[in-house]
C-alpha cells in the first residue's frame, strides 16, 4: 500500500464524447499516461438497436494478441474502498443509467487483474471477492468450451498480465480494473462471429455505426483479426461521422 492501479481499456470508454465519459476520464483517469498493450480481444459481443446490431470488443482467452490500452487512475488504491470506488465509477462510466453503486449487470462486469509480480495485500483481494458475491448478475460472461472461464469466483481476470507494445515490459502497475462484456456465445451458437459476420453487421448498419471500429483503430485498439476486417467493410467516409 498505497498501490498504483490503472483501466485497461478495449473499446469506446477511452474515445466517446457522450454519456459521462469525457468527466470520468478527467476525474478519474491520467490521460497522459495512456500507453498501448498487448491484450487477447476479438470482436464477440452482439449489441441492440443503439449500435446498429453490430459487434463491439470483448476479452477472450482464445483470441490471438490484440492491442488494448492502459490508462493510470490519478488515485492510489490504499484501501479495499478505494478500489471499489474505481470499479464503481468505471461501471457508472459504462453504464451511465446505473444505480449507483453497481459493478455488473447481465451484459457484463468489471473484473479484477493483479500484477503477478507485484505483492498484493490479501485484504484486497479478500474484499474484493466479498463485493463481486453481493453484485447481482456478477461474471455472466460466456466462453467457448476450448477457452474455459474469463472470470472466477472471487472476480479476477483470467487473462495473461499486459505487456506495453513499444518495448515489451510489462505493464508498470500493481492493479488493473476492466469491463468484461458477454460475448454472443449459447449452446445454439458456441463459436464467435467470423470476420464475415461482424463487417456484414456494420455494412448493413452503415458508416455511422462502423465508426466504433474505426475509432478503436484512430486510438490504437485492435483486434488480431482487423486487417481481414478491414478488407471488408465499406470505405470509411472522410472525417468520419
Amino acid at each position: 500500500m498505497p498501490l498504483k492501479a490503472g483501466i485497461l481499456v478495449i473499446g469506446s470508454l477511452l474515445w466517446d464524447a457522450e454519456r459521462g465519459r469525457p468527466e470520468w476520464r478527467e476525474d478519474r483517469l491520467d490521460m497522459a499516461s495512456v500507453r498501448t498493450v498487448t491484450a487477447p480481444i476479438r470482436y464477440g459481443r452482439l449489441s441492440g438497436k443503439g449500435r446498429g446490431f453490430t459487434y463491439t470488443m470483448v476479452f477472450s482467452r482464445s483470441a490471438g494478441t490484440g492491442h488494448a490500452v492502459v490508462v493510470r487512475c490519478t488515485r492510489d488504491v490504499s484501501t479495499p474502498a478505494d478500489l471499489v470506488a474505481e470499479a464503481e465509477a468505471l461501471w457508472k462510466a459504462e453504464q451511465p443509467g446505473a444505480a449507483p453503486g453497481r459493478i455488473a449487470d447481465y451484459w457484463g462486469c468489471v473484473a479484477l487483474l493483479c500484477n503477478p509480480d507485484r505483492t498484493i495485500p490479501g485484504e484486497v483481494l479478500k474484499a474484493w471477492a466479498e463485493r463481486v458475491a453481493e453484485e447481482p448478475c456478477y461474471g455472466n460472461v460466456s466462453y467457448a468450451q476450448t477457452e474455459g472461464r474469463l472470470i472466477n469466483q472471487n472476480g479476477l481476470l483470467l487473462i495473461d498480465w499486459p505487456r506495453l507494445v513499444e518495448g515489451g515490459e510489462p505493464v508498470p502497475l500493481d492493479l488493473l480494473l476492466a469491463t468484461a462484456n458477454d460475448p454472443e456465445i449459447s449452446a445454439t451458437r458456441p463459436k464467435y462471429p467470423n470476420v464475415n459476420q461482424i463487417a456484414g453487421a456494420w455494412n448493413a448498419a452503415g458508416s455511422r455505426y462502423a465508426e466504433y471500429f474505426w475509432k478503436n483503430t484512430d486510438n490504437g485498439i485492435r483486434t488480431f483479426e482487423d486487417d481481414q476486417i478491414r478488407v471488408l467493410l465499406h470505405p470509411r467516409e472522410p472525417g468520419g461521422v
